[in-house]
């Protein structure tokens, strides 16, 4: 089966016209309203494309004021990627209370400094590594009601912070998180890993998580239908009585990640909501080489399987984890078997990558 050799993002007036992506070529379309992404759509040509149906919510008046929230972004090595997310920010979240960059001991410390300066965010280091550690001592110092994550490959969108303040609807959510776009589409990697695994399955729909809302069979323990740490928001003090992100989770630990999704569970199964708004739009760097994007995969794997370990140890029954590891584990044999049948060599590296990690993730 053919698959897509180029891809673009094509970027669209809402109720402009249909366009035409030729064979070969895989489009990304915003359609956009006053700078903000209403709807998008994801075609491999040859294909004609109009507007969906589907849109995002016209944006509820925020909840919180501008104030109430603070920014803290962790980064290591990436000075560059720092500088364009921090820009993103004066762009289009300068109201915000505060923004704290936490330098999780970066090789170059000067560069960083130099970013965080340009882009008027305060500064603070870690000369241990670990997104863990990074996001908590961030957190440590923010002096707003929210701490709202992001990643430095993250660049907010027009209405991303009123996104982000009108998801805390009540007292009962304690967690906001956001979706994401592409920023390019430019490698075949990027187009790889948009096909397998892209970002915005959680829909255009806002949405409530609750516990006794039964998403599936697993609830909560399949957390990642909630949203990622790369684009998540959280009560201060919610954030305090959960002991902040696990240490023993995350990149630079063993275990490479799972520790959104533990902090996510823990949320819900301890009584608060966590709400899904789309309008807190990010756009997202994926990874530019193949080889990358498997260490991503394999990461992404392992985070999985040590979360449900460390669910575990926290009072999760051992007979549902082991449940949800099995479907899990299911559904990539589905994927893979599928990739198989097609010829898909491509993707069925990137399952086994995932799988490989799924498998002596939790050892780690």
């Amino acid at each position: 089966m053919s698959r897509p050799t180029r891809g673009r993002i094509v970027t669209l007036e809402h109720g402009a016209g249909p366009i035409a992506v030729p064979a070969g070529e895989l489009a990304y379309v915003l359609f956009r309203r006053d700078g903000r992404v209403v709807s998008r759509l994801v075609v491999e040509g040859p294909a004609t494309v109009s507007e969906p149906d589907a849109s995002i919510a016209p944006p509820s008046p925020p909840v919180l004021p501008a104030s109430a929230v603070s920014i803290v972004i962790a980064t290591r090595d990436r000075p560059e990627e720092l500088a364009a997310c921090l820009a993103a920010l004066r762009a289009h979240a300068s109201d915000a209370l505060e923004v704290i960059v936490c330098d999780s001991a970066s090789s170059d410390a000067g560069a960083v400094r130099l970013a965080a300066a340009r882009g008027a965010a305060s500064l603070v280091r870690c000369e241990r590594p670990g997104l863990s550690l990074a996001r908590n001592t961030g957190a440590g110092g923010a002096r707003a009601e929210v701490v709202a994550f992001l990643d430095d490959d993250c660049r907010v969108e027009p209405g991303w912070l009123a996104g982000i303040r009108g998801g805390f609807e009540d007292e009962r959510v304690a967690a906001v998180t956001g979706s994401y776009i592409p920023a390019e589409l430019d490698h075949e990697a990027q187009l790889l890993f948009l096909r397998y695994a892209h970002m915005d399955r959680r829909g255009l729909e806002r949405r409530r998580f609750s516990l006794g809302s039964r998403e599936s069979l697993h609830w909560p323990l399949d957390a990642w239908r909630m949203g990622s740490g790369g684009n998540l928001a959280v009560r201060a003090d919610a954030l305090r009585r959960a002991g902040g992100f696990r240490l023993d989770l995350g990149l630079g630990t063993p275990g490479q990640g799972g520790e959104d999704l533990f902090l996510l569970w823990s949320i819900v199964r301890d009584g608060a909501d966590v709400v899904y708004r789309p309008d807190a739009m990010v756009s997202h760097r994926h990874h530019r080489d193949v080889a990358s994007l498997h260490r991503v995969l394999s990461g992404y794997g392992s985070g999985h399987a040590a979360y449900l370990a460390a669910a575990r140890t926290s009072g999760a029954s051992r007979l549902r984890t082991s449940l949800y590891a099995a479907s899990v584990l299911y559904d990539r044999g589905k994927r893979a078997a599928g990739a198989l049948l097609t010829g898909d060599l491509a993707r069925l590296a990137l399952v086994g990558r995932e799988t490989h990690g799924l498998l002596f993730g939790g050892r780690a």
